[in-house]
């Protein structure tokens, strides 16, 4: 593992259904960011089509080719790539995020628990039962999708599991973008943990604006970089020795009252 690991996100203007035309731009821009041996790329929920309810099945079979993508995004720069997609499942389709590694094996996957039915999620997809802590390049990581954000229980799990560093896909709004950067912020802080947060951005086609601010956050609630709400990269060092530094300093999760509230 490298210390530190560098980690770049990806943020751009997600186009419903078009999956050729989001990997393109994805892979100009983690082009652009140049990334390097062992670094990890993180991707938006969703990210090869968005929330394209047209045709949600359609996309879903697009899986094995998208996956297939990050894989030799992977190999290209010996890197890990990180990010959510449809996935056909038994009960319907799932948003997935996977971790892929640099040779295009999954090493991690999570299907969202928490669909977010302001915008019809629970109607189109089917939700994840388990929360999702792989032990990666000696790095334990937890996975999150986007509107997960919002429940400190499910943050306080992966890192009781031992997560070290979370990563969440998403596409949040403008109008609450604030909330998306202070929910990063105060996860991070209340776990002792690195967060790093990837948002699309723009306009879905569909009269919703998707606010940017992808983010990264250190343990002790720092903000390590955050992007506008353009398309970009956020390419951040991320020195993975603070966690202890700071929960050695300032041993506040020591003195949890278990007892009282349980794990």
């Amino acid at each position: 593992m490298n210390n530190p690991l560098t980690i770049h996100l990806i943020q751009w203007r997600i186009i419903p259904g078009n999956v050729e035309g989001n990997l393109d731009r994805a892979e100009e821009l983690i082009g652009s960011a140049s990334p390097g041996k062992g670094d990890l790329v993180l991707l938006p929920e969703l990210f090869p089509s968005g929330f394209y309810y047209t045709d949600l099945g359609k996309v879903a079979d697009r899986y094995e080719d998208v996956v297939r993508w990050m894989g030799v995004i992977g190999a290209r720069y010996e890197v890990a790539v990180a990010g959510s997609v449809p996935t056909q499942r038994p009960e319907g389709v799932a948003n997935t995020m996977l971790l892929v590694d640099k040779v295009g094996e999954i090493v991690a996957s999570y299907d969202k628990v928490h669909l977010f039915f302001v915008a019809d999620e629970d109607l189109h997809f089917t939700p994840g039962k388990r929360t999702e802590v792989i032990h990666w390049e000696g790095l334990d990581v937890g996975l999150a999708i986007c509107f997960d954000l919002r429940f400190p229980e499910m943050t306080r799990k992966l890192c009781d599991d031992g997560a070290r560093i979370v990563l969440v896909s998403a596409q949040w709004p403008r109008v609450r973008v604030d909330h998306f950067r202070d929910f990063t912020r105060v996860r991070a802080m209340e776990n002792q943990v690195y967060i790093a947060s990837c948002n699309s951005c723009g306009d879905d086609g569909k009269g919703l604006v998707l606010g940017g601010g992808s983010t990264v956050v250190g343990p002790s609630g720092e903000v390590k970089g955050v992007l506008g709400d353009e398309e970009g990269v956020l390419t951040v060092n991320i020195d993975l020795e603070e966690i202890e530094r700071t929960r050695n300093s300032f041993p506040v999760l020591k003195v949890r009252r278990q007892d009282v509230f349980g794990k």
